[in-house]
């Protein structure tokens, strides 16, 4: 799949959720692996008790319950009334936290006389991304709340669970620039509060930060119960410097420069990214985060069907 056509969308709101695209998310759905809290009854289990068809435990009939919860069979064996308890299906709500700072823009429409013209910036790719994810979730009735930072929170978008809703978290991630400095840990801070419901909380990111700080932020929303999905995107040089003679290097976010021949720190490059990578991994472990790396060659609709099919496994 070409990524060409990110330029130009069919209508406002549809840049990242292209119609074409609808078809390859028909048979994924996206569900929770803890529990959940919501107000409404939906698909996924919650830590309140109702009436659905999976039976949990036993407990004695007390001045108003519903009659009709009685066990008769339970009644006729031991002459006490005693009630089933059933597991409360609940609406899953997803949160997004989606990082715009300046180091997302490497890639796409800037570099394209280095890279071609089919190459997609970080940012973009964490939109598709992030509007697959929406798109997803609202269309099996959950909600999905939106959440842009940089070095701080420049859009907070509460979940909701329409279509209209959809689009205009649409426009936003269409409207928004690549900013400043990344901050996750202090985002992730500031926006706990915020995230009043429980649920899954998506972090789309290149995390160029300091992972000890991002996980000790991140320990929040764990000890919270929130279930926590880190994706790493990264870009394909960003992974594999590329094969050119020379090349100056430029921090997005601090404007620092460096000169180098990538031929000459290849090794040494390629062994401090895996460390790094490692860390990360080791880190989500230990705390059951879902972490999964992610490169900008690999076409966002076949990344997202992966992590889905590896999700279910």
């Amino acid at each position: 799949m070409a990524f060409g056509a990110n330029k130009h969308a069919d209508r406002k709101g549809q840049k990242y959720l292209r119609p074409d695209d609808l078809a390859y998310f028909k048979n994924l759905h996206f569900t929770s692996r803890v529990v959940v809290d919501g107000a409404y009854s939906g698909k996924h289990k919650s830590p309140l008790k109702g009436y659905s068809q999976e039976f949990t435990d036993y407990r004695e009939y007390t001045p108003g319950d519903e009659i009709k919860t009685i066990d008769w069979k339970a009644y006729g064996r031991t002459d006490r009334y005693i009630i089933k308890l059933f597991e409360k299906e609940t609406v899953m709500t997803c949160h997004l936290l989606l990082d715009s700072s300046a180091s997302m823009a490497f890639g796409g429409e800037g570099y394209e006389k280095y890279f071609g013209g089919d190459d997609i910036s970080k940012y973009d790719y964490a939109c598709y991304f992030a509007a697959a994810l929406s798109y997803l979730t609202i269309k099996q009735g959950d909600k999905v709340g939106l959440t842009v930072f940089d070095s701080k929170i420049k859009y907070h978008f509460p979940p909701g669970g329409t279509f209209g809703h959809l689009y205009k978290m649409l426009s936003i991630l269409e409207n928004n620039k690549t900013g400043e400095q990344t901050s996750i840990s202090q985002t992730l801070r500031q926006a706990f509060p915020m995230y009043k419901r429980r649920g899954i909380l998506v972090v789309i990111s290149d995390l160029l930060d300091d992972p000890d700080e991002i996980f000790e932020a991140l320990d929040l929303y764990r000890h919270r119960n929130f279930e926590v999905i880190l994706f790493h995107v990264l870009h394909k040089h960003e992974l594999t410097l590329p094969d050119i003679p020379s090349v100056n290097f430029i921090d997005s976010e601090t404007d620092e420069k460096l000169s180098s021949i990538p031929a000459d720190i290849r090794g040494p490059y390629q062994k401090q990214l895996g460390a790094y990578i490692d860390m990360l991994t080791s880190m989500a472990r230990d705390r059951r985060i879902d972490y999964q790396l992610i490169s900008t060659e690999t076409p966002y609709v076949a990344a997202l069907q992966e992590y889905m099919e590896r999700r279910r496994a």
